[in-house]
């Protein structure tokens, strides 16, 4: 014959049973912590800063035409319109 459980030992177990759910609950409730992928900064990025600016499609268009013209990368051209730019201003060609 099966042993019946004491009222007591039920309710304890209602109890931890109540008090698990409440804790999945608040754990369900909490943000998710957004994962960042770390990756390593490539050598050739370390100790440079980005320069980003706004302009409309027709001159990234052309870029890029200038370009394919010319082998040179964007990055290749910006440089050597900065360095054009320093010495416009009397300062030192910097921009690799």
């Amino acid at each position: 014959m099966l042993k019946k459980t004491s009222l007591a030992s039920a309710l304890r177990q209602s109890s931890d049973s109540q008090k698990e759910d409440a804790a999945a609950d608040k754990a369900a409730r909490q943000p998710i912590a957004k994962i960042r992928s770390v990756s390593p900064t490539p050598s050739n990025r370390l100790g440079k800063k980005s320069i980003t600016g706004w302009f409309d499609a027709e001159v990234l268009k052309q870029l890029k035409m200038i370009g394919l013209d010319k082998d040179k990368s964007i990055q290749q051209m910006v440089g050597e319109a900065l360095n054009d730019y320093f010495a416009k201003n009397g300062k030192p060609q910097i921009a690799r």
